[in-house]
C-alpha cells in the first residue's frame, strides 16, 4: 500500500460524526443532542487512554461546522503558550461563521499556572467560544476549571456495556480485515479485543502492526495483560520479568491500570484488599523512579509472592 497521510488505520478510520464513535450509550446520546442543537457547554472529557475522547471532540466539531483550534497540552504546557495561542484564536471572529471551539488535548499535563490562565480565558470568551478539554486523570485539573465545565466520564464500569462496545469494535475490525484481505481466526481476534478493551486506539494500532504479513496469528495474545497475569499466577518470575521489559515502550501508568483491571477477575476476594495496598505503595514510584520497568517488575513480584489466586 503506498504511503499516504491516511496510512495509519487510526487516521483512515477516524469517525467524522458522533454516531460513528464507539461510546457508552449515555455519552453517545448526550453528544448526539449536542450535534443536533449545534451547541454545547464547555466540556471536560475524562477517561483512560484510547477510549475515543479526542476523536469524539473532533467529530463533534466537524459535524457542526465549528471553527476549531487543536492544542496538544503535552507539548504546549507553558502559560505563555496558553495565553498567546488560545487568546489569539478565541478573540478573533470565526472565518467559517460557525461556533469557535478550542480543543485542549491531554489538558491534565498543563502546569498549574497554565490552568489558571486557561480559567481566565474560559471566562473572558465564554459568550462566543467553547472549550473542550480531554484528560486521563481529572484530579490533575484544578477545581476552578472543573466548575466551569460539564464533566463527561468515559469509564465503562458495566460489563454488559463493555461487551456491547467490544462487539461493535470487533465488527469494524472484521470489515477492515476484509478490505485488506487479512486472514484471521475470529476467536483470536475477539480474545485480543476483550483483553485490551476499551483502548480502541491501542487495539487498532497493534492490530495494524501485527497483520503486516497479511495474517493475524495467536502470537498477538502474548502482548495482553492476561498473559502477564497468568505468568504471575503460575509464579513464573522469569516470564514476568521478560514480559515487563519487552513492553517497556508502553506508558507505565497505562500498564499499571491494565494489570490492575485484569487481576480483579483472577484474585481470591481475600487478596483483593492487600493488592490494592500494593498498587498504592508503588503507584507514585512508577513515574518518579529512574526506571519505571524496575518499579513495575517489583510490583508484579510482590503480587506473585503475596496474593492468592482463584
Amino acid at each position: 500500500m503506498p504511503a499516504t497521510k491516511n496510512y495509519l488505520w487510526v487516521s483512515k478510520y477516524s469517525p467524522t460524526s458522533v454516531k460513528d464513535c464507539i461510546l457508552p450509550e449515555r455519552v453517545k446520546q448526550t453528544f448526539l443532542e449536542y450535534e443536533n442543537s449545534k451547541d454545547f457547554p464547555n466540556l471536560l472529557l475524562a477517561g483512560p487512554a484510547g477510549v475515543g475522547k479526542t476523536s469524539l471532540a473532533s467529530a463533534l466539531c466537524t459535524s457542526i461546522g465549528a471553527d476549531s483550534l487543536f492544542v496538544n497540552a503535552s507539548l504546549d504546557r507553558g502559560i505563555g503558550d496558553i495565553r498567546t495561542t488560545v487568546a489569539q484564536f478565541a478573540s478573533c471572529s470565526s472565518l467559517v461563521s460557525g461556533k469557535k471551539v478550542v480543543l485542549l488535548d491531554e489538558a491534565d499535563n498543563l502546569t498549574q499556572d497554565s490552568q489558571k490562565a486557561l480559567r481566565a480565558l474560559i471566562e473572558e470568551f465564554q459568550d462566543h467560544c467553547r472549550f473542550i478539554l480531554t484528560c486521563n486523570y481529572p484530579h490533575n485539573i484544578i477545581d476552578a476549571i472543573h466548575s466551569r465545565c460539564s464533566v463527561v466520564d468515559f469509564h465503562v464500569r458495566d460489563q454488559k456495556q463493555l461487551d456491547k462496545l467490544t462487539g461493535e469494535m470487533g465488527m469494524r475490525i472484521v470489515s477492515i480485515f476484509k478490505e485488506y484481505d487479512i486472514k484471521f481466526d475470529p476467536k483470536v481476534l475477539l480474545t485480543y479485543i476483550k483483553s485490551m478493551a476499551p483502548d480502541w486506539r491501542g487495539i487498532l494500532n497493534n492490530l495494524q502492526g501485527a497483520t503486516k504479513t497479511g495474517e493475524l496469528t495467536a502470537d498477538i495474545l502474548e502482548d495482553t495483560p492476561d498473559t502477564l497475569v497468568e505468568h504471575i499466577k503460575a509464579k513464573r518470575w522469569s516470564d514476568v520479568r521478560d514480559w515487563v521489559f519487552d513492553h517497556s515502550y508502553l506508558h507505565p501508568k497505562h500498564l499499571e491500570i491494565s494489570i490492575y483491571k485484569t487481576l480483579q477477575g483472577k484474585l481470591k476476594d481475600s487478596s483483593k484488599p492487600m493488592v490494592v495496598l500494593i498498587f498504592g505503595e508503588y503507584s507514585d514510584k512508577m513515574t518518579s523512579g529512574a526506571d519505571p520497568s524496575i518499579t513495575l517488575l517489583a510490583l508484579c513480584t510482590r503480587i506473585m509472592m503475596e496474593a492468592e489466586f482463584k
